[in-house]
């Protein structure tokens, strides 16, 4: 399946997204407001759902998930508490949101299943993807039927971490190949998110070819998409840094 985004402005700012008569999935970039991309896709609020997100590995189907009013899209704080989003219904659309950390989009051949899982080291470290198949396959979805897309995230050249990052990935078999020794600086690694997820998914039985990254580095395009990391050398903290909309809608077959 090829992928390739079309870049829209919409009132100032911009939307990267690919439709196809089936899926639609992308992400905003600086400054784009929740209630532009529902209006934009024509998708009422009550069929838009959002997380209280919190590092965790807990994954809600959409139909479980509270919808905020569209007056209220930009100020009402979800409710229910999690990193990743199933869809169960038709015509709704998952939002996650990130500054930093890896989208991750997922869809099966049929387009009867899909959503977006937020992955920073936390997310990895506890296994978001794992328990992702695991529901899956507890729907008879098979993990060489599922499509994964990584989006705009931090890569591993520009994401330094400490020792004490690199002990708490002790269990993880592929922690040596995530983990690079920082060439400059002693203690200090740099470690890939994304390589880390693909590897996971690998193991547990997706395809290498089925496993799909956009290739932009948050903290590089600073100047288009927000970076935690990058928002923090000019103070800002929290909400202040901004955040991408990652989203995915399914829709009925003809």
């Amino acid at each position: 399946m090829k992928i390739k985004f079309i870049r829209k402005p919409v009132n100032n700012h911009f939307l990267n997204y690919y439709q196809d008569q089936r899926i639609i999935f992308g992400f905003t970039e600086k400054d784009f407001e929740l209630k532009d991309l529902a209006i934009f896709f024509q998708v009422h609020a009550n069929r838009l759902v959002e997380l209280k997100q919190i590092h965790s590995d807990i994954i809600c189907f959409s139909s479980q998930i509270e919808s905020a009013p569209l007056d209220q899209m930009d100020q009402k704080e979800p409710i229910m508490k999690g990193d990743g989003i199933i869809l169960d219904e038709l015509n709704t659309m998952a939002i996650i949101k990130t500054a930093d950390c890896t989208p991750m989009f997922f869809w099966d051949d049929d387009y009867s299943i899909g959503g977006v899982i937020h992955i920073g080291w936390q997310g990895l470290a506890k296994g978001i993807e794992t328990k992702l198949l695991s529901l899956l396959e507890k729907r008879y979805i098979s993990p060489d039927r599922l499509h994964f897309y990584l989006g705009p995230a931090i890569e591993s050249r520009c994401y330094e971490v400490g020792q004490d990052l690199y002990e708490k990935f002790a269990s993880r078999w592929y922690r040596e190949k995530v983990f690079s020794h920082h060439e400059e600086k002693s203690g200090k690694y740099l470690l890939d998110i994304k390589k880390g997820i693909s590897l996971s998914l690998q193991e547990l039985g997706v395809p290498v070819e089925r496993i799909m990254d956009v290739g932009i580095c948050t903290f590089c395009e600073a100047g288009r998409f927000p970076s935690y990391r990058q928002d923090k050398r000019s103070g800002a903290t929290g909400e202040n840094c901004g955040r991408i909309y990652n989203f995915l809608l399914l829709k009925p077959g003809n």
